[in-house]
């Protein structure tokens, strides 16, 4: 992490956060995904900057970004509001917003409760929860279950436990140990509340807010990543406006696992609705 971030207080909460680029271009604000930081998507954000403005906060319970005590306070719609907050903060208007995985869910949330602030909508390996309430109950218990352990057996015992999933399974030795670097930097008790406020079981379900999406989207997910490749594949079904994308060679992890097929595909959605487009097929600025 940088020796110093900006933050700024958003209902009584300190978030941090970094920006590149210049505050005048068209605004991407990118949200990362559970155990990750604003440095997860860094390498993407200089990458953007040169024709765009990017936001990438920490979001609650990781980075800098500490957790509040009570976890209710990290549910996905007060989070939301939350970062409309930011943006407003930022003097940012509209924004392209793009999350991965639980920055996916987050993001939704964010195009549904303030779809004006929402120029497009990336989708990168994400859900819109669970349709059944039984479901939602049993993630509920897991992640609970999952949270206490964290607890009792700290950040060294939760980074091998989590790199080790099947979800993670396609990630190249590389990729897997500069996440688990971001991993290490986490706090137990973020991390903890994090999955009791913020977890997939904890989220109401935004499937039936889908066909009322006005924005462009775009959704992204790994040709190796058969559970949300089929999530994707419904959504697509449903959201009026939207494009998908499998990329191939790539898992969970989209935008590391083959960063420079990720990167082609976003900056043509993103070009298309930007007066300022540069030719397709220019420089990939380090991806």
């Amino acid at each position: 992490m940088p020796l110093s971030m900006p933050s700024v207080v958003l209902n009584r909460q300190r978030w941090f956060y970094e920006t590149w680029g210049t505050p005048s271009a068209p605004a991407v604000l990118l949200l990362h995904g559970f155990t990750g930081s604003h440095a997860s998507l860094a390498r993407l954000a200089v990458a953007l900057a040169s024709e765009f403005f990017v936001v990438a906060p920490d979001l609650p319970g990781h980075g800098r970004t500490p957790a509040p005590t009570d976890a209710r306070e990290l549910a996905m719609a007060a989070t939301a509001d939350r970062l409309s907050t930011l943006l407003t903060r930022l003097a940012v208007g509209q924004a392209f917003v793009l999350g991965y995985s639980m920055g996916g869910r987050l993001a939704l949330h964010l195009a549904v409760q303030s779809p004006q602030q929402v120029r497009g909508l990336v989708l990168e390996s994400a859900s819109p929860g669970l349709r059944d309430a039984s479901e939602r109950l049993s993630r509920r218990q897991q992640d609970e279950a999952l949270a206490n352990a964290i607890e009792r057996q700290g950040i060294a015992w939760f980074v091998h436990y989590w790199a080790n999933q099947a979800l993670f399974q396609h990630q190249s030795p590389e990729v897997k140990a500069r996440e688990n670097r971001i991993r290490q930097q986490q706090t137990t008790f973020g991390l903890a509340q994090s999955l009791r406020g913020a977890g997939t079981g904890a989220q109401a379900s935004l499937w039936e807010a889908l066909p009322h999406l006005a924005m462009p989207v775009l959704l992204a997910t790994g040709s190796q990543d058969a559970k949300f490749h089929a999530i994707a594949q419904d959504m697509a079904g449903a959201i009026p406006n939207v494009q998908w994308v499998s990329i191939p060679d790539a898992g969970h992890t989209v935008h590391d696992d083959n960063s420079r097929a990720f990167f082609k595909a976003l900056t043509a959605f993103l070009r298309g609705f930007t007066a300022s487009a540069k030719k397709e097929g220019g420089p990939l600025h380090g991806i």
